[in-house]
């Protein structure tokens, strides 16, 4: 009898032991947790402080603005729209996000406001499409919806719909914002007309808003990256 009450005392203190841990690791988790919502809140403007020299850089460096706007969006893609969704996020959850799903009527009326939106686009002022001086140069214009559409939406649409699911403002009034106003910084190096680089900010917030939604309506990532992509392909056309 004492012999029993001796393993169920030690079986008892096994699991507070257990359950001290795991409240140890539920701490780290919610701290870690934490601060990547903090570094997700003041992530954009370094984003733009740090990638404003690289363009201006290389517009230097290598003389053609076109080339130089591309590798400067290869910097971008590389940095801030893999490596940093990757850190923020864990390989598991960008698997999730931009798992292919399966498309439906309703997801066709979805996806086509972004397209409308897109079309509209292309009558503003200074928003008429890019010049495509060369086989090269059409060749890396065409290439860079595939980039934007994919990198930029992990970025701004899946590492702020996964950290913050219930908040409205960081989900999607927050990263539309800093999306919209990076926009600014490619073509700082070739375009200075105002109208045009109004356009180019407030568009893409507009859009920002829409494919945040869309993510969050759809629980995915897939149909925002779609949107962009063909968004992307009438805009440089």
């Amino acid at each position: 009898m004492k012999q029993k009450q001796n393993i169920a005392k030690a079986l008892a203190k096994n699991e507070s032991i257990f359950a001290d841990i795991n409240q140890v690791i539920n701490d780290i988790v919610n701290k870690l947790a934490a601060q990547k919502r903090i570094i997700a809140v003041i992530a954009p403007p370094i984003l733009l402080a740090s990638m404003y020299p690289v363009f201006q850089l290389l517009s230097g460096l290598i003389g053609n603005d076109r080339v130089a706007w591309y590798l400067g969006l290869a910097v971008y893609w590389l940095v801030w729209g893999l490596i940093f969704p990757i850190i923020m996020l864990g390989i598991q959850n960008v698997r999730e996000l931009i798992k292919p799903q399966r498309i439906t009527k309703k997801l066709l009326m979805l996806l086509a406001i972004p397209l409308i939106g897109a079309i509209a686009a292309r009558l503003v002022p200074g928003m008429a499409g890019y010049e495509k001086e060369g086989i090269l140069i059409f060749f890396l214009i065409l290439s860079t919806p595939f980039g934007n559409g994919f990198f930029e939406e992990l970025l701004w649409r899946g590492v702020y719909f996964k950290l913050f699911p219930k908040n409205v403002f960081y989900r999607m009034i927050w990263p539309s914002l800093w999306f919209g106003l990076w926009h600014y910084i490619p073509v700082s190096i070739n375009n200075s007309e105002l109208t045009g680089l109004i356009g180019m900010i407030v568009g893409p917030i507009m859009m920002g808003l829409y494919l945040a939604f869309l993510t969050k309506k759809t629980n995915t990532l897939w149909w925002a990256i779609v949107a962009h992509t063909i968004g992307g392909f009438i805009m440089v056309s």
